[in-house]
């Protein structure tokens, strides 16, 4: 089975993650990065297996799935509710929509907490390129802090092994329209923001959480009151790329990848 494939000096996975976890522990404990999915999970249970001593944090996202929220007072009591997200829709306001380019988001929300302290992550190489080449230990000087990954070799298949074989709770959108639980089958294969500029499923989460998307709308029609009022001109007093005249219009370009109208097009 994958967890029992063979890592660093003759140890399975989990037994590397749980050495690992002993091996760097910091006298005043681990600051672990709990984001109440899937992967956090798993991660919290190891440390609790090390034995280790930590303090788990959320970072606190207005545009998170409620069920996180639900399911980390439920099951994670201990985890400390941080929030460096205060007056998120006025910053999305100042800077304009997340766009894949321009994650500011990420920055504010999910690297915000931790600085100076040996951080514990439930960050894996499968999950994308960007991590692949990320090592199990790491000093992100730009983040002030050292970066601990228990997991990093895991893939999918494994986090749900574990999970299985440990009895390890988890939110329960994992399980939605899935034929089996606890195998990750269901539509939600992720957890993470609501329109996410890396999501590529809108309708799914149009579908499941409506009061989400309506703030976002309500954003997008804020940020066109805001670019019409100064003439479609950014803040060096150059032209905008693109010139909505309303709100839906910017959501569908944002979202669906629709078009978008240029100035040229509507002085045409």
């Amino acid at each position: 089975m994958a967890l029992e494939q063979l890592t660093l000096e003759g140890l399975n996975k989990v037994e590397f993650a749980i050495e690992l976890l002993k091996t760097w522990e910091p006298a005043e404990g681990y600051y672990f990065a709990d984001s109440g999915g899937k992967d956090s999970s798993v991660v919290r249970d190891l440390l609790i297996k090390a034995g280790v001593r930590y303090d788990g944090h959320y970072c606190v996202s207005p545009i998170d799935p409620p069920q996180i929220w639900q399911f980390l007072k439920e099951f994670h009591p201990e985890t400390q509710w941080d929030y460096h997200a205060r007056g998120f829709w006025k910053f999305v306001l100042r800077k304009g929509l997340p766009l894949r380019q321009h994650r500011w988001c990420c920055i504010m929300i999910k690297e915000a907490g931790g600085k100076g302290r040996l951080t514990v992550v439930g960050n894996r190489r499968a999950e994308s390129n960007r991590r692949h080449n990320q090592c199990f230990v790491e000093h992100r000087r730009s983040q002030d802090k050292i970066v601990i990954g228990p997991i990093l070799d895991f893939d999918t298949s494994d986090v749900w092994q574990y999970i299985r074989e440990n009895e390890v709770p988890y939110c329960s959108l994992y399980d939605e329209a899935a034929k089996r639980k606890g195998y990750g089958e269901g539509i939600f294969k992720r957890l993470g923001c609501i329109l996410c500029p890396f999501s590529h499923d809108t309708e799914r989460d149009e579908k499941y959480f409506p009061k989400i998307i309506k703030l976002w709308k309500l954003a997008c029609e804020r940020l066109v009151d805001k670019e019409r009022a100064s003439g479609y001109l950014t803040a060096r007093g150059k032209p905008m790329k693109y010139r909505f005249t309303s709100g839906e219009d910017k959501y569908n370009w944002w979202t669906k990848r629709e078009a978008a109208p240029s100035l040229a097009e509507k002085a045409v």
